[in-house]
């Protein structure tokens, strides 16, 4: 019988070595606060309707 989570395993840890990636364990990085956007705001342009004669 196959142990498929065992197969599974080995075939991720196969695939990272391909790739060059470390086997350690994730890093978790400090997300940069966003900048505040200035308050301008934009007026929406009107559509004028032309009555046909």
């Amino acid at each position: 019988m196959v142990d498929l989570m065992a197969a599974l395993e080995a075939s991720v840890a196969k695939a990272k070595e391909s790739r060059g990636e470390g086997g350690g364990p994730a890093t978790v990085h400090e997300m940069p606060k966003p900048k505040k956007k200035t308050a301008a705001k934009k007026t929406a342009a009107k559509k004028t309707r032309r009555k046909s004669a």
